[in-house]
């Protein structure tokens, strides 16, 4: 039987690629999107390999309690809104942000974990930022809602630590997404199968801890 892996916000950027380098692997995939037509498309794409693809808002109730409990091999939670917003701007995106970025993953940990616990093994992997080492200004909401979620993940490595769950904490520098679309890219930008190829080499050599890349 095929290890399985679940990945958040699976349909573009870090999350596609994960689910990229896992399937090619022989991984079972359950892939989680808001977006129906691009997960449909991704099933199109992925054909001949195990791929369960899941709609979900993970900004909502419905969309957390639509995520099937089961005991993953590993957990990618990578889903997270990117925009500039500076403290004082005109428009207060903070609570957006939040409610995807820190919410959604705490609602997550706390569904799934329990089954991942109960088998002989199993990998949380968080995708954090490396905007947490220091502070760009026109990024404000979305490093506090990363430094939020880094806490999150420190308190999940602590309670872990001496189960049978590895964590780690993929903390990349800036990567080509769609979230640079209305932006110019600074010239060092990650490609997305970077970020993805530490992910896959922290599950695959049980990696802990915080991974920059």
């Amino acid at each position: 039987m095929s290890k399985h892996v679940l990945i958040t916000g699976a349909t573009k950027g870090i999350g596609r690629a994960c689910a990229e380098r896992f399937a090619r692997e022989g991984w079972t995939v359950t892939a989680v999107a808001r977006t129906q037509a691009d997960l449909l498309a991704m099933k199109k794409a992925f054909s001949g390999q195990q791929v369960t693809t899941i709609t979900a808002d993970l900004g909502t109730d419905a969309g957390i309690a639509s995520i099937p409990v089961h005991p993953y091999d590993a957990i990618v939670l990578n889903a997270a809104i990117f925009a500039p917003g500076h403290l004082l701007g005109e428009e207060d995106i903070y609570g957006r942000l939040w409610r995807v970025n820190v919410w959604a993953n705490h609602q997550l940990a706390r569904r799934l974990l329990p089954a991942v616990r109960q088998q002989p093994s199993g990998h949380l992997v968080v995708i954090g930022s490396r905007g947490t080492d220091f502070q760009p200004p026109h990024l404000t909401a979305y490093v506090a809602t990363k430094y939020a979620l880094r806490g999150l993940y420190l308190g999940w490595e602590s309670e872990l630590l001496n189960s049978n769950v590895k964590t780690t904490l993929v903390a990349p520098g800036a990567t080509l997404t769609s979230s640079w679309n209305n932006e110019e890219p600074p010239a060092d930008i990650l490609a997305p199968e970077t970020v993805a190829e530490a992910v896959w080499t922290s599950v695959r050599s049980g990696i802990t801890g915080r991974v920059v890349v």
